[in-house]
């Protein structure tokens, strides 16, 4: 089964995130992907539509206080997964309508459709287990965050 922690690294955790609104959210995010070098900075702008553009179809707003905000692109050659922590909670038209605390965004190339999907439905499954969300909604520290989710894909 394939684990989360394949595709995220504590440094792409961030916590204490105050976004404006959903997509300023998922500007953050990408800018820290940006930072981390794990993507170009010339790729911000297609990153950004792309991500905008799945939001446009339907939120990525599952429930529960959680959020998969996610896109391929073409020059991306392994998948990525960041993790925001959203302590105040921001807007998403999450399909309970409740505000997002967290929002774990997958970079994804579009030669592993399979893959992408795989790493979704992993995340789903991660973000319903209510003991591990609370544990990462109150974790103080990115390394706290990721190793809560480490220690729940070892599971």
């Amino acid at each position: 089964m394939l684990k989360i922690t394949e595709y995220l690294t504590s440094d792409l955790v961030q916590t204490g995130i105050k976004p404006k609104d959903k997509k300023h959210v998922c500007e953050i995010m990408v800018d820290m992907l940006i930072e981390k070098g794990k993507i170009s900075a010339d790729r911000k702008q297609i990153l950004m539509e792309k991500l905008l553009e799945r939001e446009a179809l339907s939120s990525t707003g599952i429930g529960q206080g959680v959020a998969i905000p996610h896109a391929s692109g073409e020059n991306i050659d392994n998948m990525l997964v960041a993790v925001g922590q959203v302590p105040e909670g921001v807007e998403f038209e999450s399909i309970d309508g409740a505000p997002v605390n967290l929002v774990f965004m997958i970079i994804g190339s579009e030669r592993s459709a399979r893959e992408h999907l795989q790493l979704l439905a992993a995340i789903v499954r991660a973000c319903k287990n209510h003991c591990l969300v609370e544990k990462l909604l109150v974790s103080a520290s990115a390394n706290e965050v990721y190793g809560h989710i480490k220690d729940f894909c070892k599971g």
